[in-house]
């Protein structure tokens, strides 16, 4: 017996075990009335999924009526001639203002309408190019002998949709507009109405409507979703119309507001009770879209005399029973606690003091139990925390001082951005001195990327490079993760690159200005050997002729190698603009195909310029796109002994594709990844290394940027032996652009 007893004051579990063994009989007898609770909890909660069945059951109702009533309308406006009856199609009886005609015409599909249980049609409109109606029939409020009764002619220009209708207007949904309406201040009937245009060939003659009294809607909602009552709300609250007979309350601020607050109204109901005739009914409240537009408020309901009445019987023995538990649990746990949180609390006190940064505290707790061998641990835990602190603020100080040695910037951030650490050299390139703050995050580093002058070729050009003040600096940002994959924060590296950038531009502005130069004495020289040609300085003799040639034609051949070298120094400067336009095509074309047409002509060969039909105008720089068409057919002339050379243009829609399409001896597979990059020239097997048509390699290496400055791209598709063909495209100068995503800065990537 005593063993027993040691043991159970040992052991913190059996402290535990007994006394709630004695609380879990108590639950045992109580478990029964709580069953009630959760019979009336079950069926709210089935209440409420039914009340959200019946919601969602109307709602789709609602979208089948509207989806019924464009099905009807497409019948309508697409009606022919009908020679039984005499009646001409629709859109010829509107075209010609036919009232007689187009009465005739629509009566029948009334008549099928107003029977048809999908459509349940009260009212059918047809309007003329003036806006004004020349057919309007309508259902009779009450059974009478008539089947229906027309309306005199009424003027709808002065409605939304009909400016829209007339001019083929349409948006993300299509040219049919639907909603609520009133036709007429003379009657309080509201209409649910779909409208569709309808056209002669292209052109718009007029205009359909079909329409649905909101009260037969409202009763048709009420019997497909089996609801109490169906009301619709206007978007303040205001009550439109209702199954229930009787006057119903506007919707209050605070439901209003809620409801504007529920992001997903038709899986997440908002529901709330209101009283009618002594009788309470909940209700729930979603959007009532027509045509994805809400329009107001639609809220069925259904009677919760079942629930109430469930809750009543069971709420008070509940109430008492949780009293009764939560004080049983008290007075049991305080007991129990007691107990434990004596040694616990000197044991708090010791590891308080320890993070406190005193590591000579040590706790005193001496019990035979668990806690006690939990303070031994404790203990020992804090000798091996002195120890290893010791060794850690070692390896800190030594890392410190390697990252403050490091000549570039070195950011350390959180996960979330905050900047945690900066070197010394970081602090050089922000201006700041060693007693001012860091940046409170790396979003606040005024990092702006370098656009104009980027150091590189093609697509070699550098990417990452941002000015930061008065320096130039290369960022880059690499995540930092632990042996065990987890992310803990950021570090970003800015190496100063002002002197490499200055270095490059320098060789940039050396270049075009060295070209420039040299532009000048080559047009002397070629417009000199021009005057000798034609003898403006004498009659020369074949063997002089040959040579003043020559002269020309590699004073010619020398500027058009100086002008592309231009050409790349304003692309690598930033200098030169691009200014989007729209443009034709065939004129950029004719005027690059036209200075080279004695050459290719020279050379035996033919230029066909294939431009499509209708051909819509291209968002582009002129004088750029003739630079491109230039550059493209005086390569494809060059590569070219014999055949021809093809220039196509054809519409794609958001695009414009042109081809130069040549008969040469074609590019080799693995050039035609590389043909694009600056200085990549041809083998050279069929021209000879050193002939006069071969370049320098920067033709399409200028093609290639300036048609990636209009948004545009290329490629080239070649079979040697077979010629080439190189493909570019423009965007369509008339085409709506998607949005584009926006690139995510270097700063919120961290």
């Amino acid at each position: 017996m005593s063993g027993i007893f040691s043991e159970y004051r040992g052991k913190i579990l059996y402290w535990i075990i007994l006394p709630f063994l004695i609380l879990t009989i108590c639950v045992a007898v109580v478990g029964s009335l709580l069953i009630f609770f959760q019979v009336s909890s079950s069926l709210q909660e089935r209440f409420n999924n039914q009340l959200a069945v019946v919601t969602r059951t109307a709602n789709d109702a609602l979208i089948n009526q509207e989806q019924a009533n464009l099905q009807f309308l497409r019948e309508v406006t697409f009606a022919q001639d009908n020679p039984s009856t005499g009646a001409p199609s629709v859109a010829t009886a509107l075209e010609n203002e036919n009232a007689d005609g187009l009465f005739r015409a629509l009566e029948p599909f009334f008549l099928v309408g107003s029977d048809r249980t999908s459509v349940q049609l009260d009212r059918l409109i047809a309007f003329g190019r003036d806006g004004r109606t020349l057919v309007d029939l309508e259902r009779p409020h009450t059974n009478t002998p008539e089947r229906y009764i027309s309306h005199p002619s009424l003027d709808l220009k002065g409605i939304w949709f009909t400016d829209r209708v007339l001019n083929g207007l349409s948006d993300s949904r299509g040219d049919k507009y639907a909603g609520l309406i009133q036709f007429s201040a003379a009657t309080e009937d509201l209409y649910f109405f779909s409208v569709s245009p309808v056209r002669n060939g292209e052109s718009v003659v007029g205009g359909i409507i079909v329409a649905m009294r909101v009260d037969n809607l409202l009763n048709l909602l009420k019997d497909r979703s089996q609801a109490a009552g169906i009301t619709i709300y206007d978007n303040g609250g205001s009550v439109i119309d209702s199954t229930f007979m009787e006057t119903l309350e506007p919707m209050s601020l605070d439901l209003l507001t809620r409801f504007a607050a529920n992001t997903n109204p038709i899986d997440q109901s908002l529901f709330s009770t209101e009283t009618i005739i002594e009788r309470e009914y909940q209700f729930a409240y979603v959007p009532m879209s027509i045509r994805g537009t809400s329009v107001g408020i639609l809220a069925p309901a259904l009677s919760r005399e079942y629930v109430m009445n469930a809750w009543d019987d069971t709420f008070w023995p509940i109430v008492v029973t949780i009293f009764l538990m939560v004080g049983m649990i008290i007075s049991v746990g305080v007991l129990i606690a007691k107990r434990i949180t004596n040694p616990l609390d000197e044991l708090m006190r010791a590891a308080r003091t320890v993070s406190s940064g005193d590591l000579s505290a040590r706790s005193n707790v001496r019990a035979a139990n668990e806690i006690g061998a939990l303070s031994q641990s404790f203990n020992q835990m804090t000798e091996y925390l002195v120890t290893l602190y010791d060794q850690v603020q070692a390896e800190a100080s030594q890392r410190a001082a390697i990252v403050e040695s490091i000549t570039d910037g070195i950011i350390v951030c959180d996960e979330h951005g905050y900047v945690q650490l900066g070197n010394r050299a970081t602090r050089r390139l922000l201006g700041l001195n060693d007693t001012e703050r860091l940046p409170s995050r790396l979003s606040d580093i005024p990092l702006n990327r370098l656009v104009d002058g980027v150091p590189g070729f093609g697509t070699q050009r550098a990417q990452d490079l941002y000015t930061l003040g008065e320096y130039i600096v290369r960022a880059s940002v690499a995540p930092v993760v632990s042996a065990d994959g987890t992310r803990s924060g950021y570090v970003c590296v800015l190496q100063d690159m002002t002197a490499e950038v200055a270095v490059d531009r320098a060789k940039t502005n050396f270049i075009g200005t060295i070209s420039h130069e040299l532009r000048t004495p080559l047009t002397v020289i070629r417009g000199n050997a021009d005057l000798l040609m034609r003898g403006l300085a004498g009659t020369l003799d074949d063997d002089q002729k040959i040579f003043v040639d020559s002269i020309r034609q590699h004073a010619t051949n020398m500027t058009g190698l100086i002008g592309n070298v231009i050409v790349i120094a304003g692309l690598d400067a930033g200098s030169l603009a691009t200014d989007l336009e729209p443009v034709d095509l065939s004129r950029p074309i004719e005027e690059a195909a036209w200075p080279l047409q004695a050459l290719i002509k020279n050379k035996g060969l033919t230029l066909a310029i294939d431009l499509q039909e209708n051909l819509p105008q291209v968002l582009a720089d002129f004088d750029q796109l003739r630079q491109i068409m230039h550059q493209l057919i005086d390569n494809a002339r060059r590569y070219t002994s014999e055949g021809g050379i093809t220039v196509r243009a054809t519409n794609h829609g958001d695009y414009v594709q042109v081809d130069v399409h040549d008969t040469g001896r074609g590019i080799a597979p693995d050039m035609q990844e590389q043909i694009f990059e600056r200085f990549i020239r041809g083998d050279g097997t069929s021209e000879g290394i050193n002939s006069s048509e071969r370049g320098i390699g920067l033709g399409l290496a200028i093609c290639k940027q300036l048609v990636e400055r209009q948004g545009g791209k290329i490629w080239v598709e070649s079979t040697p032996g077979q010629g080439s063909t190189f493909h570019f495209t423009l965007r369509n100068a008339h085409d709506t652009p998607s949005p584009e995503k926006s690139k995510t800065s270097l700063a919120a990537a961290a």
